[in-house]
């Protein structure tokens, strides 16, 4: 499991890296992490960085509407203090 959506009870939906390959599921879960409802995993967010890169991943937050950032550096910043805080896979 390299990220979740808290619903449906009582498991929730785990997000596979077969998921996060499509950058619309990779959207998809930020917007549920901006409303406290998705977690992604250290591993999770190993894998987005490794394959989207840092831009690239600043691009789909837009879309997401996860943090509220103006610059990459900033984004950047949030997603190592994300990271650093999230649970192992």
């Amino acid at each position: 499991m390299l990220g979740l959506y808290i619903y449906p009870p009582p498991k929730g939906t785990e997000y596979t890296a077969a998921d996060l390959e499509q950058p619309d599921k990779v959207i998809e879960l930020f917007g549920y992490c901006g409303i406290l409802e998705g977690l992604i995993t250290k591993e999770g967010w190993d894998f987005l960085i490794h394959l989207y890169g840092y831009e690239k991943l600043f691009e789909m937050d837009k879309a997401g509407m996860w943090f509220d950032v103006e610059t990459i550096e900033e984004y950047m910043e949030n997603v190592q203090y994300e990271r650093a805080i999230s649970p192992g896979s």
